[in-house]
């Protein structure tokens, strides 16, 4: 009585009992419900064995004539809390900004309606932002793309209502690197101008999001390159003014502001939410080739030039690699965990140096005296000179193979497993 596109319910809630056929999915669904007596429910019910779920459901006021349907699901599902809130149209969908305490947006991830529950279970976690058993690749890099975008627009939303917002919107950020990340996945499998737009969007809210973090990440640094034992007056007055500028970003996290980016982020995921894209396998494989390929060069360049601009286009392409791979992973063979393992710890070795190289171009512009400008250079040039070490000498294990035998490799598993 329940196939993908469609659902026939026999529910039971307290007294009431009723039948109900809905079809569609995502904002736009049909849904007709007629009430049934007691014989006839009980002549049904055998029907739906191994095809229950059991839930306790709360409404709760939202204002404007809105009511959130609040599920907790109790047995084989407990633990498991799904929102949802009926819209007039369309256009009023679109228009809800849902409160912080949402969570993430689940619209058009058929995994988790209420046949799908019954059926399959809760989806695997480990599956969230990686492809199901069974999905086309293409089609399941858009659902992660639209999760990356939910997961990056609830960060937003908790931004708004935290005391301090800087752990919400690093999550924010790195959320949306992730879907970009996948969206390069999906070069010349949908159109290049709507794929560009996303990534400019998304490129855009990170952007207006960065400073509060940046000046954060500045801070950690310091600590870091420097010894609190090694401390002098000039780092010191240096930590007050990132302070104070840290305290000044996250005063410009206004609500009505991040508002302003959820609504942005949101409104670029819609075009990705249920998409159903069948791609060519090849052509997802060739494009994680690519950017392994890029990752492959910009090691080599950065390698020879020691310049912060190459090393920091190098960790965004080891950034595309470890998300992509995770993305992929459950299609490929074990070996692949290990290479995506090297990427994640070589992003992170990148992006400890990018941090040195941001450090020290802030200290450019900093009025301290020489001795304590000089004293901390030499400081930020040895952590930098160690880190470039480690870069290179992880990149080096990281990009063994050949682009080509990796994109074939890549290619081989994906086809194998479609």
């Amino acid at each position: 009585m329940i196939d993908e596109q469609s659902e026939v319910r026999l529910r039971e809630a307290g007294e009431a009992l009723t039948l109900t056929i809905k079809s569609g999915h995502g904002l736009a669904r049909e849904e007709n419900e007629v009430e049934i007596d007691r014989a006839t429910f009980d002549d049904l019910w055998p029907e739906t064995a191994g095809r229950r779920v059991e839930k306790v459901r709360r409404k709760i006021g939202l204002g404007d004539g809105l009511t959130a349907e609040l599920d907790r699901y109790s047995g084989d599902l407990e633990g498991v809390a799904v929102v949802e809130v009926e819209f007039g149209s369309e256009e009023e969908a679109e228009a809800f900004r849902p409160p912080a305490w949402f969570g993430r947006e689940l619209t058009g991830d058929r995994a988790w309606a209420n046949q799908n529950l019954a059926l399959r279970g809760r989806p695997a976690k480990g599956l969230e932002f990686r492809l199901r058993p069974g999905e086309d690749p293409a089609a399941g890099i858009c659902r992660v793309i639209t999760a990356r975008a939910a997961q990056a627009a609830a960060a937003v939303r908790q931004a708004g209502t935290a005391e301090d917002p800087a752990e919400p919107v690093h999550e924010a950020r790195k959320s949306l690197k992730k879907a970009r990340s996948a969206l390069r996945l999906l070069r010349a499998v949908i159109p290049d101008s709507g794929r560009k737009a996303a990534n400019a969007a998304w490129r855009e809210a990170a952007a207006h999001l960065s400073g509060a973090r940046d000046a954060e990440v500045k801070l950690e640094t310091l600590s870091k390159a420097v010894d609190p034992r090694a401390r002098t007056a000039g780092s010191g007055r240096w930590r007050g003014e990132l302070e104070s500028e840290a305290d000044a970003h996250r005063n410009e996290l206004t609500p009505e502001g991040l508002a302003e980016i959820e609504a942005a982020i949101d409104g670029v995921a819609r075009e990705f939410r249920g998409r159903e894209v069948p791609g060519p396998t090849e052509q997802v494989a060739g494009n994680a080739g690519r950017a392994y390929r890029r990752g492959r060069k910009a090691m080599k360049r950065a390698g020879r030039s020691s310049a912060a601009e190459d090393f920091h286009a190098w960790r965004k392409r080891a950034k595309d690699l470890r998300y992509q791979l995770e993305i992929l992973e459950p299609r490929l063979p074990a070996a692949f965990e290990a290479t995506r393992e090297r990427a994640e710890r070589l992003a992170d070795l990148l992006g400890d140096l990018h941090d040195l190289d941001v450090l020290a171009e802030d200290l450019a512009g900093r009025g301290l005296d020489e001795p304590d400008r000089s004293h901390l250079e030499g400081l930020i040039t040895e952590a930098r000179d160690h880190q470039i070490e480690l870069c290179l000498e992880l990149g080096a294990r990281t990009y063994a193979d050949k682009p080509k035998r990796f994109t074939n490799r890549i290619g081989e598993a994906l086809s194998d497993a479609s």
